[in-house]
């Protein structure tokens, strides 16, 4: 028999929950979440239901019956800058953008870019002088931004970096529920939303300067060949998403503008999740050195004096536990939500249409329910795997709307991990303890050091 409401823990007057998630966001939600596989929270002007039941999520992200669709605050964070991307649209739409893209993410195809990782990876170290202090979060991003504009997007970010850092930047910025601008009405600029606007012209630019010259490359190998169209000439030689994405506008299936959104949401997101991967990582080598000394001597055994590439990484098991529990811990997608789209009953709960759904990674990958342990870092963990439910660990969301790009992050990380360790030790130093912003992604609030160690 359903239950009318879920359970509300106690909240403040007027702010109801938003002052303890303010004070102590990740905390907050694991202590909301002992009091049920649902709870109800209230925040000014807006109400949420936390679901941390690995069951209740996998209905919630299975759904084939359309009951739930992508979240009202998921659509406004990305508001004037992704509204025509994969990652905001639904339904029919969603359906077709995420078939147009798929050609650029099959197996096969981002295999290929194994060695474009690792030649990538060797060029960003070559940059550091032993002994040297380098911010690590911003090195790790234009590694993972260089790396991704020569494989998936195929086109030169030399010189153009800040432009996509910025823009990233500032839509994590505009996204973070603690701003005092987010109590604002949308129609009162602040300085978040004008610094977002500048950022925004500035990357449309840079993306339809790269468009452009990838036309003119097109024609001119067209020209070439003398006998094959632009298009012609783009569906013979390239599989990467920009290739895929023109492909289809020249097949009028997608707008200009729907290209231009799509090629933004992979660099926004396809850089700044992978980086926060690597960033912690080292983060959790630094704290952890026996580990990384585990992972050279795999290394050395594995790889030897040669490059890992996509035969070798099957047999560097440490290596992609280290990855596996470093998402575990530190998921760079800390939160999946989802919107009711009619009345539901979730749980034994009834929860009303338009109900916002918190499906936190964060509270799965840390509920002891699941976890021995559950916020230590054992990577050995993963060599003997207890029986748990599938959702208990879900770092790319799940269900048809799973990130796209989840084979490319995995080999992304693997083998730029492999890369490093072989060649540097990023020894990790923190001015103040690890704590994070609760905006769109898993960003560090204190700035993360780390001293090079060539070996």
């Amino acid at each position: 028999m359903s239950q009318s409401t879920p359970p509300k823990p106690d909240g403040a007057p007027l702010l109801g929950h938003a002052l303890e998630f303010s004070r102590d966001p990740f905390g907050a939600l694991q202590r909301w979440a002992e009091r049920g596989d649902i709870v109800h929270l209230e925040f000014p002007g807006e109400t949420f239901y936390l679901v941390s039941n690995p069951e209740i999520v996998e209905e919630v992200l299975h759904d084939g019956d359309g009951r739930f669709t992508i979240a009202a605050q998921q659509q406004r964070a990305f508001a004037g800058i992704e509204d025509h991307a994969v990652t905001t649209t639904a339904g029919n739409r969603w359906q077709q953008l995420r078939r147009a893209l798929q050609p650029a993410f099959t197996r096969d195809t981002i295999d290929r870019y194994a060695d474009a990782i690792v030649e990538q990876t060797i060029r960003r170290i070559d940059m550091w002088d032993d002994g040297e202090e380098i911010d690590l979060h911003r090195e790790m991003r234009l590694l993972t931004l260089d790396v991704l504009t020569e494989t998936l997007l195929s086109v030169d970010i030399r010189g153009d970096e800040d432009v996509v850092l910025n823009a990233t930047d500032a839509l994590i910025d505009r996204s973070d529920p603690r701003r005092p601008g987010q109590l604002v009405p949308g129609w009162v600029p602040t300085l978040t939303d004008r610094r977002f606007r500048r950022a925004v012209t500035e990357l449309d630019d840079y993306i339809d300067r790269c468009l452009e010259a990838r036309r003119d490359a097109d024609r001119e190998s067209a020209d070439r060949d003398g006998k094959e169209t632009e298009a012609e000439n783009r569906d013979r030689n390239r599989t990467d998403a920009c290739s895929v994405l023109l492909e289809a506008h020249d097949r009028g299936e997608l707008t200009l503008e729907e290209v231009r959104h799509n090629l933004v949401a992979l660099l926004l997101a396809g850089s700044d999740t992978s980086a926060l991967g690597l960033t912690y990582g080292w983060y959790l080598l630094s704290e952890h050195p026996d580990v990384r000394r585990s992972l050279v001597a795999e290394h050395d055994e594995h790889v030897g004096d040669g490059r890992p590439d996509i035969e070798s990484l099957e047999r560097l098991e440490t290596h992609q536990n280290v990855v596996a529990e470093t998402l575990r811990l530190y998921p760079p997608a800390w939160n999946t939500m989802r919107k009711a789209t009619e009345p539901v009953t979730l749980g034994g709960y009834q929860l009303p249409a338009g109900a916002e759904l918190l499906l936190p990674q964060w509270v799965l990958h840390r509920d002891e329910r699941f976890w021995d342990s559950p916020t230590a870092f054992q990577p050995s963990r993963w060599n003997h795997e207890k029986e748990r439910p599938q959702y208990a660990y879900f770092p790319f969301s799940g269900g048809p709307r799973h990130c796209i790009g989840m084979h490319f992050a995995r080999l992304e990380l693997h083998l730029a991990l492999a890369t490093m360790v072989d060649r540097v030790a990023l020894e990790v130093s923190l001015e103040e303890p690890l704590t994070f912003a609760p905006t769109i992604a898993l960003r560090p609030e204190p700035e993360i050091t780390a001293t090079v160690r060539r070996h």
